[in-house]
C-alpha cells in the first residue's frame, strides 16, 4: 500500500469517525433524524463501516422502523458474518415486531458465535419463554448455571423456568439456593413466595414477605437502587403482576 493511499484511508476514517460522534450526540439528544443524516454522511465516506451500519440499525429500531433496521444489521453481517452483536440486535428487533421465533434463531446464532457470553444465552432463554417454550428456556438456563454455578441469578432463572412448567417444589430449591448465596435477592424471595402460594403454603409465603421487608429496611437507600437496577428487566416482567398481588395479600399489617 502506498503512503498516499494509507494517508487517504486514515483521513477517511477520521472524517467518518467525526460524523459518527456527531450522530451519537444527536441520538443522545433524541434528535434521531439528524443522527441518521450524520450516519449516512459517514457511510458515504466509509461504505463498509460496521460501526456506522450498526448505529444506523439501532437508531432506526428506536424510531420503530424495524424493517429498515433489520436491513442495516443484514448489511453489517455481509461485512462481518461472525458478528454476534449484529445477530443479537437483529434478534431484539424481531422481538419488537413480535417475531419471537425469528428472534430466537438470531440469539441462537449469536450464542454459537460467543458461547461464553451469558447475556446472549439470557436473550435466547427469554425469547423461548415468550414463545411459551419453557422446556427450551429451562435447558438454556441450566447451561448458564453449569457455566456459572456461583451466580445466584442463574439459580433464580432455573427456578423461574421450573415454576413456568408447574414444577413448584423443585423450583423452591433453586430459589432457596439463590437466597442462600444472596439473602437480599428480592426477586428470588418474591418468586419463592409466589410459588408457595401456588402450593397453598400461605404461612410460609408470608414469611418470605416478612423477610424481604426486613432486609429492605436494613439496606441503605442507594444500595436498594443499585440492586434494583442490576436485576434483569426481562426476567422481572413475567412475575411483576403476581408479585404485586402477592405483596398486597400477604404483607404484614401496618
Amino acid at each position: 500500500m502506498s503512503n498516499s493511499k494509507a494517508t487517504d484511508e486514515k483521513a477517511d476514517f477520521t472524517k467518518a469517525a467525526a460524523k459518527l460522534k456527531e450522530a451519537m450526540a444527536y441520538r443522545n439528544a433524541r434528535r434521531y433524524e439528524s443522527a441518521l443524516r450524520a450516519i449516512d454522511d459517514a457511510l458515504l465516506i466509509q461504505p463498509a463501516s460496521d460501526i456506522a451500519w450498526l448505529t444506523r440499525g439501532v437508531v432506526l429500531a428506536e424510531l420503530g422502523r424495524c424493517n429498515e433496521s433489520l436491513a442495516c444489521f443484514d448489511k453489517l453481517l455481509e461485512f462481518d458474518p461472525s458478528s454476534a452483536v449484529a445477530y443479537r440486535l437483529k434478534g431484539g428487533t424481531f422481538e419488537m415486531q413480535g417475531s419471537y421465533e425469528k428472534a430466537a434463531e438470531c440469539f441462537l446464532r449469536a450464542v454459537d458465535l460467543e458461547p461464553a457470553n451469558a447475556d446472549l444465552r439470557l436473550n435466547l432463554a427469554n425469547s423461548y419463554k415468550k414463545q411459551k417454550k419453557y422446556e427450551d428456556a429451562l435447558k438454556v438456563y441450566r447451561q448458564m448455571l453449569e457455566r456459572e454455578p456461583q451466580n445466584p441469578k442463574n439459580q433464580y432463572y432455573v427456578g423461574v423456568a421450573l415454576a413456568d412448567l408447574g414444577k413448584y417444589d423443585e423450583a423452591i430449591g433453586f430459589f432457596d439456593e439463590a437466597l442462600r448465596r444472596k439473602p437480599d435477592f428480592d426477586d428470588a424471595a418474591l418468586a419463592k413466595g409466589f410459588v408457595l402460594t401456588k402450593l397453598g403454603r400461605k404461612d410460609e409465603a408470608k414469611q418470605c414477605t416478612d423477610k424481604l421487608l426486613e432486609v429492605e429496611k436494613e439496606q441503605p437507600a442507594d444500595a436498594k437502587g443499585r440492586d434494583y437496577a442490576s436485576m434483569n428487566d426481562s426476567c422481572r416482567q413475567d412475575f411483576e403482576a403476581s408479585q404485586r398481588k402477592f405483596k398486597d395479600n400477604f404483607a404484614p399489617p401496618k
